[in-house]
């Protein structure tokens, strides 16, 4: 069950778009310099199914995307969670973004999103502003998913 924290409406994490953030507990990841740690605690917060709707509809003049920061527990509940939460936002006429911070490639469940950030924080290669970062942001364009990490470092 993905549990959530709380939310916040952004112009910086999705390029050209109004993000409705979504920040998401029970990350497994214990990133150095990890910029909320309190993400990290497996049950803190409020269970996001039985809000998700109510949010979304009261933002949804506000935003243009619905971005969800973390995976909780990124287990087969969570993923089929996602792709329920993507398809309520996107019947909406919101696009959706997921910040996963696993040093992975685009998974087939991943597809139900619009954009993607995939990779853990290093803070050797820094975050995704600066041109070094190991970590890279996607837009998918029909099918295929488009490398748009650039549009972070103007």
């Amino acid at each position: 069950m993905l549990k959530y924290t709380e939310i916040a409406l952004s112009h910086l994490e999705v390029p050209n778009e109004t993000a409705l953030c979504i920040y998401l507990s029970g990350c497994l990841h214990r990133c150095e310099h990890c910029h909320y740690p309190e993400l990290q605690l497996p049950d803190y917060g409020d269970d996001l199914s039985a809000h998700y709707a109510d949010i979304v509809d009261l933002y949804r003049s506000q935003a243009t995307c619905v971005c969800f920061l973390g995976e909780g527990k990124c287990g087969s509940e969570e993923k089929d969670e996602f792709g329920g939460f993507a398809s309520y936002a996107q019947a909406k006429g919101l696009k959706t973004c997921l910040y996963s911070g696993r040093d992975v490639e685009i998974e087939p469940w991943m597809q139900v999103f619009d954009y993607l950030k995939l990779g853990s924080y290093q803070p050797s290669r820094g975050p995704l502003s600066c041109p070094s970062t190991n970590q890279r942001m996607f837009r998918k364009n029909g099918d295929a998913f488009f490398d748009i990490t650039s549009l972070f470092w103007r």
